[in-house]
């Protein structure tokens, strides 16, 4: 199973609150370790990482309000992608995945 499958997977399952909190977490620590490098790119990596977690706590709360629509699952990761774009800042998206459905799996620990 490809990451896309094992992503639409997460959110398709009683997992989805717990992946979508992990993976905004662990995009949360990308952030910091990008300001911690201090690379001309950081500024707009780390701005890339705050607006996937923004959508990521925004389709939480949305889950939970009642009448109010998130982003299609169907449609979330390609949203993720696209905000990731605009930074440069997929290999911290497929980092911070990868770390996530890891994790929420129990296939590994918390990194």
């Amino acid at each position: 199973m490809n990451i896309r499958d094992q992503f639409q997977s997460a959110l398709d399952s009683d997992r989805r609150e717990f992946f979508l909190r992990t993976l905004g977490h662990r995009l949360g620590i990308s952030a910091r370790e990008i300001f911690a490098g201090d690379t001309p790119d950081s500024l707009v990596q780390a701005r890339a990482c705050n607006e996937m977690m923004i959508a990521i706590w925004s389709q939480l709360d949305a889950a939970k309000s009642a009448g109010v629509a998130g982003y299609p699952d169907t449609g979330f990761l390609t949203i993720l992608l696209s905000k990731a774009d605009t930074g440069n800042a997929r290999p911290y998206l497929r980092s911070a995945l990868k770390s996530s459905l890891n994790f929420v799996d129990g296939n590994g620990a918390a990194e």
